[in-house]
């Protein structure tokens, strides 16, 4: 039975930039900045990215997330796409599923991970756990 194993955690700050309405819903990119914490090196890393929203007619958010996790050589890139739900109180709950790319030796593993994230975003912030898929 497969396993998931905690990665990451993720605190970010977020902007709102609205694009318009368009055939798939409205779209909305949200620049997001903050940190990143793992058990997979020390102290708190830089997290910066957007995440490309479309709001559907059923009002559930369609998700497509470009970010990175550090800086220089220890940068992690990594791609998701999944859902949010909209909830009454303006709070929204993404699930997503996430690929990595690195050159960092150290971190060179997760080049063949698939991750998912569970989160909870409200008031301009956002808070991911990441968790690898494990056989």
């Amino acid at each position: 039975m497969p396993s998931m194993e905690k990665f990451c955690t993720i605190e970010a700050s977020l902007e709102m930039n609205v694009i318009g309405k368009g055939p798939g819903g409205m779209r909305i990119d949200f620049p997001f900045e903050g940190t990143a914490t793992s058990e997979h090196w020390e102290g708190e890393r830089p997290v910066k990215g957007v995440d490309y929203l479309t709001v559907r007619e059923d009002g559930n958010m369609d998700l497509d997330i470009r970010a990175t996790i550090g800086e220089k050589r220890e940068t992690v890139s990594y791609s998701g796409t999944g859902v949010s739900i909209a909830n009454p109180d303006q709070s929204a709950d993404p699930k997503e599923l996430i690929t990595f790319h690195t050159g960092n030796e150290d971190l060179a593993w997760l080049n063949n991970e698939v991750g998912v994230a569970f989160g909870h975003g409200e008031g301009g912030t956002i808070a991911l756990t990441i968790y690898l898929l494990k056989p």
